[in-house]
């Protein structure tokens, strides 16, 4: 089957096709061949668009209307790429000396990697005689025959030093250089261009998830070396292992969604990433997540003034809230109040309170087991509470369907002073008064 959801993330350097959003190679732009098309969508904007310009590393076919831009190493190659072969008859003035070497006889410029590679690539082969000095900031040597290869090709599984020295784990006390970025796994650097780009480039998705403000992949619950797109963390495809990708019980904003396999339509409650909710793309069947889009700002904030979520998700007995406010703040009469009542009694929320003689402020105390728990183990997927498994317990909606009780209006029990005491002195109350209001309507 294939999915006909679209990937969206950013192209950098790359041309990003209109219609399918995917991204393409700037070459590929105007090269007389449409490459925008999928099998889903026909999209002919890499024929139809004009690039603006070309780049420093790129040569202008400049007899192309509309203009056509070709690597600088294409020039002089043996090889017609412009429509009038101008790129055979052009001789480059000058060529980037901390990028590429330049072939004295013909003036071709070619990139620095590819001196000592074992292709020879100027016409008297004086790319394969010896090797450069290469520059330590943007370069890794191989130890054999002293080839200079950028510095993101290290450890990234793909063997290029003939004696495989540049898959060769980093030794623990190396630091990366400035404009790079170290993988959590330590295995290797690489350019902060390459962090939050919709692909995996460390090998335990570091790049893509816990340095992203805008994370843009799901790291799979029980492999946290697998990551897959958002938009396929909750469909009808299995992507992680054990069927782990479709999440319920992280924290957040959550909504149904429906999706068609065949003839039959399957219903999901799904997570969707806080990124997500301040586009004007819909994930949910009802448009909830428009936050800011759809309107007046329909959605509230949990008391840490970070994390959005539904205002239904409010007193649903389902923790939302990192800071567990969505539920240990409800009036005492709501439905699902014997659901939340043990966790929340249990939490630390203010020194002289009976959790906190045994933990410390924010955390869970899990009587049963005798155990305290921290804020960040609850709903994390593995149960540190073994016997009682409150850390877990609250996480997701219970199985089984409850009957609604008949609409009306009732007093919310008052807030404990000592939470109070922690709203006040973080200035939160006009965002309490939303999560726990003094009138309310079941």
């Amino acid at each position: 089957m294939i999915r006909n959801n679209i990937i969206r993330f950013f192209c950098w350097s790359e041309f990003e096709c209109i219609k399918s959003k995917q991204c393409i190679p700037r070459r590929f732009v105007n090269n007389g061949d449409i490459d925008c098309s999928t099998m889903l969508i026909e999209d002919d904007s890499d024929e139809t668009q004009v690039l603006p310009q070309c780049l420093p590393s790129e040569f202008s076919c400049n007899d192309n209307e509309p203009l056509r831009c070709i690597p600088r190493e294409w020039v002089g190659d043996g090889v017609n790429d412009c429509d009038s072969g101008i790129d055979e008859k052009a001789i480059l003035t000058f060529c980037h000396n901390l990028t590429e070497f330049h072939c004295q006889i013909n003036g071709r410029c070619i990139p620095r990697y590819r001196v000592m590679d074992g292709f020879p690539d100027c016409p008297n082969a004086t790319d394969e005689l010896s090797p450069l000095i290469c520059f330590a900031h943007s370069e890794f040597q191989c130890h054999d025959n002293g080839r200079c290869i950028p510095r993101s090709w290290r450890g990234n599984t793909l063997v290029n030093c003939l004696d495989g020295s540049d898959e060769v784990p980093m030794p623990s006390n190396e630091t990366c250089v400035d404009g790079e970025f170290r993988c959590h796994n330590k295995k290797r650097c690489i350019p902060m261009s390459l962090v939050c780009d919709g692909m995996d480039h460390c090998g335990d998705c570091s790049d893509e998830i816990e340095s992203c403000e805008e994370p843009r992949m799901f790291r799979c619950p029980t492999n946290a070396s697998k990551c897959i797109h958002w938009e396929h963390s909750c469909d009808v495809y299995v992507d992680c292992p054990e069927g782990t990708d479709d999440i319920t019980s992280a924290f957040g904003f959550k909504c149904n969604k429906k999706f068609v396999a065949g003839i039959e339509i399957t219903e999901r409650y799904c997570s969707v990433p806080q990124w997500a909710l301040n586009d004007s793309y819909a994930q949910c069947d009802d448009k909830s997540d428009l936050c800011l889009s759809n309107g007046p700002y329909a959605c509230t904030r949990c008391l840490d003034d970070k994390t959005m979520i539904a205002q239904r998700q409010i007193c649903d007995g389902v923790l939302d809230c990192p800071d567990f406010s969505d539920e240990c703040l409800c009036s005492t009469e709501t439905s699902t109040a014997s659901r939340y009542l043990e966790f929340c009694n249990n939490v630390c929320y203010h020194e002289g309170g009976s959790a906190c003689d045994r933990c410390e402020l924010g955390e869970l105390w899990c009587p049963v087991d005798d155990l305290c728990v921290s804020a960040d183990k609850v709903c994390d997927r593995h149960v540190d509470c073994a016997m009682s498994h409150l850390d877990e317990a609250l996480c997701s909606a219970p199985k089984e369907n409850k009957t609604r009780a008949t609409n009306f209006d009732f007093d919310c029990d008052p807030v404990p002073q000592a939470v109070l005491d922690i709203v006040k002195f973080l200035n939160l109350e006009r965002y309490s008064r939303s999560v726990a209001p003094l009138r309310a309507k079941r």
